[in-house]
């Protein structure tokens, strides 16, 4: 049987890949939620994992994914859930890599996306983004399966910033993505302290509503973030 052409070593070279676990207080339109992501690995698989939850509202969203020997992230399967005062929305997307397309499957929707080397899902994209920062590599920009659909998101650095954080003052670099639709606008802010983690997003959609997350606490490769 030959061996797999991915292992868990990759975590230990690539300090995009090493696991952590980070808690976030969130705020949509003025609500608290509770918000968490995950990088987990086993036996060469990866997942990344997102919660966001609240009393009236629940949303879960997960990627699995390989890394070949040459670092490519291989996507395995994508799932997003959703649950709004009752409301609920799946969208799942799976790989057939043999036949080299992508399907993407919601309730009132199916598609196919046809394989190309680089392409990226909604997770797995911020992998390579944290990746690019920690090299200083440019442009940010990246083929993202969205919806069954492929589109580009392209990011640019906005300079350096200090946030006050419960985990103190942190030194962070601002990053925007950048559109052409500017009735939406998303900011992040990651800290190269801790190999460019995630650690403040805000976001306001086009109907003006606003969406903000914060770090709390976290874990970084089983140390306690400080």
């Amino acid at each position: 049987m030959t061996a797999p052409a991915y292992s868990d070593t990759h975590a230990k070279s690539d300090p995009a890949l090493q696991p952590y676990s980070l808690s976030y207080a969130a705020t949509y339109n003025g609500m608290d939620i509770n918000a968490k992501r995950e990088l987990t690995v086993e036996l060469g698989r990866y997942t990344l994992s997102t919660t966001a939850k609240n009393l009236l509202s629940n949303i879960t969203e997960q990627g699995d994914f390989i890394v070949e020997e040459n670092g490519t992230i291989i996507d395995q399967h994508y799932e997003y859930k959703r649950s709004i005062l009752g409301i609920k929305k799946t969208e799942k997307l799976s790989y057939d890599r043999k036949a080299g397309i992508a399907k993407y499957k919601s309730k009132k929707k199916k598609r196919q996306v046809t394989l190309e080397d680089g392409y990226l899902n909604r997770l797995t994209y911020q992998v390579q983004l944290r990746r690019d920062l920690i090299n200083g590599k440019s442009p940010l920009e990246y083929q993202v399966i969205s919806r069954g659909r492929l589109k580009t998101y392209k990011f640019e650095i906005q300079g350096e910033e200090t946030l006050e954080t419960p985990l103190g003052n942190i030194k962070t670099v601002k990053v925007k993505r950048i559109r052409k639709d500017n009735d939406r606008e998303t900011l992040l802010w990651f800290a190269p302290q801790w190999n460019y983690l995630l650690t403040q997003l805000w976001q306001r959609e086009k109907g003006g509503e606003d969406y903000k997350i914060v770090l709390q606490q976290g874990s970084l490769n089983g140390a306690a973030l400080k």
